[in-house]
């Protein structure tokens, strides 16, 4: 079965078109602040020369890649969590299969268990995957997936915070000499001590699960920028990398690693949105009718634009989506609603500019062991 029927509930009501609405006015009237002071003209020329000096070939190929990413698949439940086929043959015909239906990147999952080691069978693993893949021409977003000596434990010690900025240190230096189809997701879903639902946690909004993301994603982004100065890097919100969350841990560029004036960073977001709808235990019931799913998801996806045409302007990465179903429903979820969702929203992200991978984990979200559903053919179907 898929890990991903053990995850908590995207709570995505919490974040409303009154929500939507209210991170709206925040923006305009920060804005409106902004506006009103007498600008610092020499603070001016310094971060316009600073963000000129970083345009270089390397920054140009950032730029480009979410162009060229465009649809991706992710490789779950392989190298993330234990129990799926991880021998290099078996994921190299997963990868070669997500290339000829026409993806061009694939995301690869997984969990280091907070340290590297080049010599283990995981690492020799996922590093044949990777050039595998690379040698097809794909994209390839590599990550620290369920780091839960980490997600259950951070209080900003030094001990975490030295064992993190490790852990990607040796990360980058093994991958040092790939081309710029490497990409490094700092964390996957921040969670738990750095911002969940669940009352024994911190909860998202708060400032202290805002300033743990922030840390600790900056710990991990300067661990890569201590070896690679412009591979590209995501960097994700908490409430597990929840679109909602994004505008607070990240409401404008200032709060990003080096300002915003890096062109090789970008964010990622995970939407299992509506959960009642996309969840493992949804149901079609919720929206009904294909009209009625789309407008509902105009709706769901309006606080991304809103963040990055008004707030920010950084590179979107969609890292996870999807419609789960249970054994008990598998026929239930085989219907034109669910393949019109998977060709509605995936069209809506690359309309959008944003670059995104489909969640595939071989149980409960699977699309390469249930090719019969042929909902991988509807991912490419345009509009």
């Amino acid at each position: 079965l898929g890990y991903s029927a053990l995850r908590a509930p995207k709570p995505s009501a919490v974040f409303s078109r009154a929500a939507n609405m209210r991170f709206l006015g925040l923006l305009v009237l920060r804005a409106l602040a902004e506006d009103a002071c007498e600008p610092d003209a020499g603070a001016l020329v310094q971060t316009l020369t600073k963000v000129a000096t970083t345009s270089h070939s390397s920054s140009l190929e950032c730029a480009s890649a979410f162009e060229k990413m465009e649809r991706g698949i992710n490789i779950g439940n392989t190298f993330d969590y234990p129990g799926m086929g991880r021998a290099p043959e078996e994921v190299e015909a997963h990868v070669k299969w997500a290339q000829e239906q026409g993806f061009k990147h694939i995301r690869v999952p997984v969990t280091w268990n907070g340290n590297f080691d080049a010599d283990s069978t995981l690492t020799k693993s996922v590093t044949a995957v990777v050039d595998y893949a690379m040698g097809l021409g794909l994209y390839v977003v590599i990550d620290t997936h369920h780091e839960h000596w980490l997600k259950d434990h951070y209080d900003s010690s030094k001990e975490l915070r030295d064992q993190f900025w490790k852990l990607w240190f040796d990360i980058a230096t093994h991958f040092e000499s790939r081309s710029s189809l490497l990409i490094f997701e700092i964390l996957n879903e921040p969670e738990n001590a750095f911002g969940s639902w669940s009352d024994e946690w911190v909860k998202p909004f708060e400032e202290l699960g805002v300033n743990r993301t922030r840390e600790i994603n900056a710990i991990g982004y300067d661990a890569v920028r201590s070896v690679s100065k412009d591979r590209m890097v995501f960097l994700s919100p908490n409430a597990l990398g929840n679109i909602g969350a994004l505008g607070y841990v990240y409401p404008n560029r200032s709060n990003l690693p080096g300002g915003g004036s890096d062109a090789c960073l970008g964010v990622t977001v995970h939407t299992y949105d509506p959960w009642d709808f996309a969840g493992d235990t949804g149901n079609n019931d919720f929206y009904g009718s294909i009209e009625s799913m789309k407008q509902g998801f105009y709706d769901v996806f309006s606080q991304i634009n809103v963040w990055q045409y008004i707030g920010s302007g950084t590179k979107i990465y969609i890292g996870e989506y999807g419609l789960g179903r249970r054994e008990c429903c598998y026929e239930e979820r085989n219907t034109d609603l669910v393949r019109e969702y998977y060709r509605f929203v995936t069209n809506h992200f690359r309309a959008n500019g944003w670059a995104c991978a489909v969640w595939d984990d071989q149980g409960w979200f699977a699309l390469y062991s249930k090719q019969e559903y042929g909902i991988h053919k509807h991912i490419f179907l345009p509009y």
